[in-house]
């Protein structure tokens, strides 16, 4: 859009200015003389240019860099949990197992843990909650994952099994 509206003559400073922005030139910047305050001639004075070339990042946050791995993997892996799940959910309902059991609950709590993992790290910020908060929050969902994947392993090895609690929940008929 800038390319737009640019594109018409450069008799106005403030498209010239406009221009080296979106250019990133330094040697398309208009020198003018601007008016100091003080009685040196215009021609003593040193010309200023309108603005720096150089460019400042600014950041509230301190900058955090990956500890390695791609995120578009770890994206790729999310989307074919969720679609293996659509396979998944059915198929160890249908024919009940141990092993259909064991992948329910692996691929349920690995879904339910990314998707409450992505909400603590986007509304759990540091820049919020300082440095420490974001931190628990992060360990207290490993902990809640790890424990929920244990009780439901617990449940599918010393009892009925995920599809045969489904089965039994499903067979049951309301007292009259």
């Amino acid at each position: 859009m800038a390319n737009c509206i640019l594109r018409g003559t450069l008799s106005k400073p403030a498209m010239a200015f406009a221009r080296t922005l979106v250019s990133g030139q330094s040697a398309a910047l208009p020198r003018v003389a601007m008016f100091t305050g003080s009685l040196v001639a215009p021609a003593a004075r040193k010309a200023q240019p309108l603005a720096s070339t150089t460019v400042r990042h600014f950041a509230v946050s301190p900058v955090r860099c990956s500890s390695g791995g791609s995120h578009v993997t770890l994206w790729n892996a999310e989307r074919a949990l969720s679609v293996a799940l659509l396979g998944v959910i059915p198929v160890g309902l249908m024919f009940p197992s141990q092993v259909g059991d064991t992948l329910i609950a692996v691929s349920v709590v690995m879904h339910q843990h990314w998707g409450l993992e992505a909400i603590v790290t986007d509304y759990v910020r540091p820049i919020l909650f300082g440095t420490t908060v974001p931190k628990l929050a992060h360990g207290l969902l490993l902990l809640v994952s790890a424990a929920t994947l244990g009780g439901l392993f617990y449940f599918n090895y010393n009892d009925i099994g995920i599809a045969g609690f489904v089965r039994k929940i499903w067979s049951t008929k309301a007292k009259e």
